[in-house]
């Protein structure tokens, strides 16, 4: 709700931003009017369920949408990374609408104001609602706030207040929907009995292991036969629920040389001689102004600086004002001032008050509050409950103030750190901060030490324009010699490059490890101009990057030759498992443990519902085969995930008779879990039963 209020003082601001929204609304129009002289084709964005998605049209909901978020929020722009997720809300909104949207209109489902009603008066709301219509001071959200907000007829308001009416709708009506495919599922007695037994059938056993890599790849042979056979019988492992690229990358990193470094230290060297020259009162704004990272009045124990001849210097007969370095830190040159020495606790155990401002001209009243409160608490009136009834920080104030300990690192504004660090145990002060007054109780503190305050002027050892260009200029030549995916593979061999790999890219990757701002290589890889088999150069921060497009593979089953390694590796372990077999044919454990050397383990209270085996993991051939042992009875040698195993039962508990009361409340609880996973499974149905062509990789 404060995110809202703010929303009045922002006139110009909003007239701008629904200005924006109505324009975009009204270009949109008329732009798609043109679109037969363009072509539809340029314009279309995606195909979901058979209806085509238009980038215009599009575009005016992303508009709307950062428009609301903008006002909601109280922020004039939107980073990247919030558009980003403007846009994806867009088109699952498109998504929901064009399938499961069409089928509740179809049955005339819809949620109807008084449902919306209930909703809000119940506290059934959307997150983003139940966030904005909280009360600030007890975290809690207030229905009388919404319809307040909902009864304002400003037009500003309006807008608002229709994003988030619309919102509620279309939640209730996908709860409607969940709701309808949850009463369709349902647990018979049968599978409640049949789970029951598998549960309380309880196996204790020991076993050898032999692990698959005990074999040599050579001495297996993987035959296209093998291949073809293990793909056929299993192709709905390989089914893709949406399409993806396979892209192998060369880097040319453009990396600071002597030469480079050398220029930079001395040019640290000339700020030495500024930081040792400055007043103790200019230290903080020198750094400021010069160092690639910002002063901090963070104090060191001593061993806490990680260079040794720093922290030696301080800490053995070092004083105010002296000066260390320049010397090497990671990617930065850096040099040192210390600053003073404080004798403080490494960590302070505190409550506090907030009187908040609600604007500046409140200061000398919220002061004077602070100041009443102040000798309440001297009269005997405890913290605590004057905490729950007056402080404005609804987080601590549930708590009667406790903050709990707080170290240096804590990231507490400096004014209220300080004035924790440096009140006495057992003392109450006042400080004034940007959110107001702070009442201040310090209930515990660490032992004292004695610490040191210092300065650090960082300067990044960067690249000079000439090593960038020199880095260019290979990777220009690189991507002008080797045009075709032939000559790059054969190029990256006899220059010795580094190849690097970026599988299974969707067009819906953000960002690929290891590359800064990676969306460009994405749009790259989904541009279908198969002229660009390789890239030209793209450059990612300090890196020039030269790609080629190595596989395609579908939505829907994948081809042999898109999953061959994997496959291959499937069929590897299981002729590794073969051999290993072998091995352990027609022994006990305690014989193959002898005769292989390998130690024999034990395995407690398995039983057939478990996922994972503790010491052994997910091996759910060894789970089957323990479940199915008599007492004492050892099994064949089961290839595993992993290994190939030798078990034999050591005691078993037989499965139990599930009892009328049992049926009633087992059967509930396997009728949610079922009906919790349908709920999440719900998205991915579709995206395999419904036609959605997702071109958004074009645009953005």
């Amino acid at each position: 709700m404060a995110a809202l209020q703010s929303i009045r003082s922002r006139g110009k601001l909003i007239a701008i931003c629904v200005g924006g929204a109505l324009l975009a609304f009204v270009l949109g129009d008329f732009i798609n009017s043109g679109a037969t002289i363009f072509g539809a084709s340029q314009t279309k964005i995606g195909d979901i369920n058979g209806t085509s998605i238009d980038y215009n049209e599009f575009m005016g909901r992303v508009e709307q949408r950062e428009t609301f978020m903008k006002l909601a929020t109280g922020r004039s722009t939107l980073d990247a990374q919030t558009s980003d997720e403007v846009r994806d809300y867009c088109w699952e909104q498109a998504v929901r609408e064009n399938t499961i949207g069409k089928f509740l209109e179809k049955q005339g489902i819809q949620a109807t104001d008084d449902e919306l009603v209930y909703m809000i008066e119940t506290g059934n709301v959307t997150p983003f609602m139940r966030q904005a219509f909280a009360n600030p001071e007890t975290g809690m959200f207030e229905p009388a706030r919404v319809k307040a907000y909902a009864a304002q007829n400003d037009p500003e308001s309006r807008f608002i207040w229709r994003n988030l009416e619309n919102e509620l709708k279309d939640s209730r009506e996908y709860v409607k929907y969940i709701s309808m495919v949850s009463a369709g599922l349902y647990v018979t007695n049968a599978e409640v009995e049949n789970e029951f037994k598998n549960r309380t059938h309880i196996s204790d056993f020991k076993y050898v292991a032999l692990p698959l890599s005990e074999v040599k790849d050579e001495e297996i042979s993987v035959t296209d036969a093998a291949l073809k056979d293990y793909y056929s019988k299993n192709q709905n492992a390989f089914f893709r629920l949406q399409e993806s690229r396979d892209v192998a990358y060369v880097s040319f990193d453009v990396i600071p040389t002597k030469e480079d470094s050398a220029v930079i230290r001395e040019s640290v060297e000339k700020l030495k001689v500024g930081l040792q020259e400055a007043e103790a009162s200019e230290v903080q704004d020198f750094i400021n102004s010069r160092s690639n990272t910002p002063y901090s009045d963070y104090h060191y124990n001593q061993g806490e600086i990680q260079n040794v001849g720093l922290d030696d210097m301080i800490f053995n007969g070092g004083t105010p004002g002296m000066v260390y370095g320049p010397y090497v830190d990671g990617e930065f040159y850096k040099i040192a001032r210390l600053i003073d020495f404080k004798t403080l606790a490494d960590s302070v155990k505190a409550s506090h008050i907030l009187l908040a401002f609600r604007n500046p001209a409140d200061s000398l009243s919220v002061k004077a509050k602070a100041d009443s409160l102040m000798n309440v608490l001297k009269s005997g009136i405890d913290f605590g409950a004057l905490a729950v009834a007056n402080s404005e920080d609804p987080g601590s104030a549930r708590d009667s103030g406790n903050l709990g300990w707080i170290v240096e690192s804590t990231p507490f504004i400096p004014e209220f750190k300080n004035a924790c660090f440096e009140t006495e145990k057992g003392k109450t002060t006042i400080v004034k901060s940007t959110y107001g007054y702070h009442i201040i109780k310090v209930t515990d503190k660490t032992q004292p030490k004695r610490k040191a305050s210092v300065g650090f002027v960082s300067v990044e050892i960067r690249p000079s324009k000439q090593t960038r260009s020199a880095a260019y200029v290979k990777a220009s030549e690189f991507a002008g010699k080797n045009r075709t995916l032939q000559e790059f593979e054969k190029a990256i061999e006899d220059e010795k490059l580094i190849r690097r790999i970026a599988p299974n890219l969707t067009s819906n990757t953000r960002q690929i490890p290891g590359i800064e701002n990676s969306r460009e290589l994405v749009r790259w890889a989904f541009d279908n101009d198969k002229s660009k088999e390789v890239s030209q150069i793209m450059e990612f921060g300090d890196r020039y990057i030269v790609a080629a497009l190595t596989g395609v593979h579908k939505k829907g089953i994948s081809s042999l030759d898109a999953v061959k390694s994997s496959v291959a590796a499937q069929v590897a372990n299981s002729l590794k498992g073969d051999k290993l077999v072998e091995k352990l044919q027609g022994q006990s454990v305690d014989g193959a443990a002898a005769s292989l050397g390998k130690p024999v383990q034990e395995a407690h209270a398995v039983n057939f519902e478990m996922v994972q085996i503790p010491g052994i993991g997910f091996e759910p051939a060894v789970i089957a085969a323990a479940s199915a042992l008599q007492s004492n009875q050892t099994s064949a040698p089961i290839k595993g995930n992993n290994a190939v195993y030798l078990l034999q039962n050591t005691s078993y508990t037989p499965s139990q008779e599930i009892q009328p009361l049992n049926i009633t409340t087992d059967k509930k609880q396997m009728e949610n879990e079922l009906r919790y996973r349908a709920s999440y499974q719900i998205s991915t149905a579709i995206n395999q039963l419904v036609n959605i062509d997702d071109r958004r990789v074009k645009f953005f």
